[in-house]
């Protein structure tokens, strides 16, 4: 029988359950947290506590964890609550000068939280079990991983991790030293050449860095008997350092994709017939990170009369000139393509609608601020429409969806042209 449960320890807790029920039945106003929405507050503390004591029956406190478990709602929301219950009953042995019953109380809260917290932990590396095989399900479907085999062996890192926190199991643990994975081996080779910003190498050595450090963390805990808390705790932050660098390799391997994909000769942008298998991929990586990302589709307005009144070597002249106006405002990790004689698509990992616009109103207005190199020099305008693609619209990823995506963009396309070109929709 756990210490809360013998006879004397039950009987001090439902006196002073009873005895603060009678001075003060609600919390104090300073001390709630507003949670009205959820499944727990202060009343149903009190009696998820009373119905455990008084009738040896734990379901309506094993409910309540096993309901904030599975909407991911923070332990330390539950925490609070508890630790306000506490110090309440703290509050009241200590009125009446009972030190002792002071100590017993916190000592019995202390067993309390523990047998509540492996509820949640236990729930919490279920669900974390299986999303992270839910994204490495997304990258294992992917046509070319490149980099992203990288993000792959590291959510089977994590797969290890839950399954060694679950057992318990130091000698279970994955790979501690962040030099020895292959992400880690190629960070420091061919990572150094690939990024030319060397303080986002730093970034995302330290990010890779301090997820390898949460095996120390954990190896810590593990062994301790009231570590549950604790270890949910780091293994939330282990989930956002696995979907932050999930993202930041999923940049990189952009990167790596114009670096290596064919180009159309004239502008050195992607061709377009990589574009339906390259959009099909980042919509898997988006899944698998859980970041929504952005497609820009846009031509040169009124690019048939500058053809027709210039020449088609003069076009030309002006295709290359946006080019390198395009090359120099967009980021090393988007994606672009020549989607047609004019017309090109943009596709911009990690992006969401907002920033999107701004970079394609960023680029309308370069391009409109700098005209051809001709005598006399020849302005240019460009019409945008731009689409997010958001993880949680979709579920399987196919060719069909794949066109939709694009159809929705270049909807948005003809929308500007249809309001007077020379703009963003």
């Amino acid at each position: 029988m756990t210490a809360w449960r013998t006879p004397a320890n039950r009987a001090l807790l439902e006196r002073m359950l009873t005895a603060l029920e009678q001075r003060q039945p609600d919390a104090p106003a300073n001390q709630l947290v507003a949670a009205e929405s959820m499944t727990f507050n202060w009343p149903n503390l009190k009696a998820c506590l009373a119905d455990s004591l008084g009738c040896d029956d734990e379901t309506r406190c094993q409910t309540m964890m096993r309901q904030l478990a599975a909407t991911d709602t923070p332990f330390m929301l539950f925490s609070y609550q508890f630790g306000t219950l506490r110090n309440q009953m703290l509050k009241l042995a200590l009125d009446d000068g009972a030190i002792a019953d002071a100590q017993r109380i916190m000592t019995l809260f202390e067993e309390m939280e523990e047998s509540f917290a492996a509820i949640y932990l236990e729930i919490f590396l279920n669900r974390l079990g299986t999303r992270n095989h839910l994204r490495l399900s997304h990258i294992r479907a992917l046509n070319d991983k490149n980099l992203l085999s990288y993000f792959e062996s590291h959510l089977e890192w994590m797969a290890t991790l839950i399954e060694a926190t679950r057992q318990r199991d130091p000698q279970g643990m994955p790979e501690l030293d962040p030099n020895h994975c292959k992400f880690g081996k190629w960070l420091s080779d061919e990572g150094v050449r690939l990024i030319r910003d060397h303080s986002y190498i730093a970034q995302i050595r330290e990010l890779h860095e301090a997820m390898h450090h949460i095996i120390a963390e954990i190896d810590e805990l593990i062994v301790q008997p009231r570590a549950s808390g604790p270890v949910y705790a780091i293994l939330k932050k282990a989930e956002t350092y696995s979907l932050e660098l999930g993202n930041e390799i999923s940049l990189l391997n952009s990167i790596v994709i114009m670096s290596v994909y064919s180009k159309d000769t004239l502008t050195g942008f992607l061709s377009r017939r990589f574009l339906d298998r390259v959009l099909a991929n980042q919509m898997e990586i988006a899944k698998a990170t859980e970041s929504a990302f952005s497609v820009i589709m846009f031509d040169i307005d009124h690019f048939k009369d500058l053809n027709d009144r210039y020449g088609h070597q003069t076009g030309d002249l002006a295709l290359e000139h946006l080019a390198g106006i395009v090359r120099d405002t967009l980021r090393q990790s988007d994606l672009i393509f020549r989607y047609g004689g004019e017309e090109f698509l943009l596709v911009c990992p990690s992006t969401k609608l907002p920033q999107a616009r701004l970079l394609a109103e960023k680029l309308r207005l370069r391009i409109e601020a700098c005209p051809v190199p001709h005598d006399p020099p020849l302005p240019l305008s460009a019409s945008f429409g731009v689409s997010e693609v958001a993880p949680g619209t979709y579920e399987v990823v196919d060719t069909r969806l794949v066109h939709e995506v694009i159809a929705a963009c270049d909807g948005k396309l003809y929308a500007a042209k249809r309001g007077g070109r020379n703009r963003v929709v």
